[in-house]
């Protein structure tokens, strides 16, 4: 029997002759957090909402929880729990009084729990209006758990978040992945894909164009080791000269690239013994999706 959750063939989906999702097969492992990420207008959106039987596909097979897509609807969507980039509440409500809302459409009695597990309570009785963007994406996840599904979709979930609501987020998803929750995860942020997911999909163009283990994808595409000169003419010369690629970073500062690990050690023993301005930086997923794109994403999620 598969441990998949998702199962995805040949998905396409095209909007008046334009293709937004361009036959793309992947599928999702129970138990895991698996990321899609890309640029705005890359398909992530719409692929989700296939899966969440809110559009139906123009070709393909999809299947969530054993169940198709275009046959189950009904079944799937008690299945599973979804928080849309843009989720509806009742902004005069407290905190608790939408997450009971929604308790009481699914005939859930486990608001208490919920509420304890993102991180509401303290808050609960404050108006939606009145909550920070962190406290909101909190009672946002708590409706989307209400229903007591194991697997949810995610879209966009830290976006516009300032850095500590975003990283209080961060918590709150590692939470459900140690409850045995399934998380399905869009986003623009390579931070968060580096720090959440299991696996990955770089998604461009409605296409993917790799998918794997966050360690594999840093590995194979991330450039091995980073050394940044900090205006030293000794160590540009020698970085220059002993790296496999060289670039200006957005600071004008120059940057080597390592691909092995041994002759990067050594050109730094040598960088430090001439005590020049350095810094070494690990391989991120930021540098995988550079090189795989040819380009990085910014705040809004555009490609630059």
């Amino acid at each position: 029997m598969s441990d998949n959750v998702i199962d995805v063939e040949g998905l396409t989906k095209l909007y008046d002759g334009t293709t937004a999702v361009d036959n793309i097969s992947f599928s999702v492992r129970e138990g895991e957090i698996f990321s899609m990420v890309g640029p705005n207008g890359a398909g992530k959106t719409t692929t989700v909402e296939i899966l969440e039987c809110i559009r139906t596909p123009t070709s393909g097979n999809a299947e969530v929880l054993g169940h198709d897509v275009m046959k189950d609807e009904d079944r799937i969507k008690e299945k599973i729990g979804v928080m849309p980039q843009n989720f509806n509440t009742f902004e005069r409500l407290s905190a608790e009084e939408n997450i009971r809302l929604m308790a009481d459409l699914y005939g859930s009695k486990n608001v208490e729990e919920v509420m304890k597990m993102v991180g509401v309570t303290d808050f609960k009785d404050k108006k939606f209006s009145e909550l920070s963007g962190g406290m909101q994406t909190k009672v946002g996840i708590g409706m989307t758990l209400i229903s007591n599904a194991d697997l949810l979709f995610l879209d966009e979930p830290t976006t516009g978040l300032d850095p500590h609501a975003r990283r209080e987020t961060w918590k709150l998803i590692k939470r459900l992945k140690r409850t045995g929750k399934t998380v399905f995860l869009t986003t623009h942020y390579m931070e968060e894909v580096e720090e959440l997911s299991d696996r990955a999909a770089v998604l461009i163009d409605g296409r993917i164009e790799v998918i794997d283990s966050i360690e594999n994808l840093i590995r194979d595409y991330g450039g091995g080791i980073k050394v940044v000169v900090r205006k030293d003419e000794k160590a540009v010369e020698l970085v220059k000269e002993k790296s496999d690629e060289v670039f200006k970073n957005e600071s004008g500062e120059l940057v080597g690239i390592f691909d092995n690990k041994k002759r990067a050690r050594k050109a730094l023993v040598t960088l430090f013994q001439m005590d020049c301005d350095v810094e070494v930086k690990e391989a991120g997923m930021e540098d995988a999706f550079i090189r795989l794109t040819g380009g990085k994403l910014d705040e809004e999620g555009e490609l630059v």
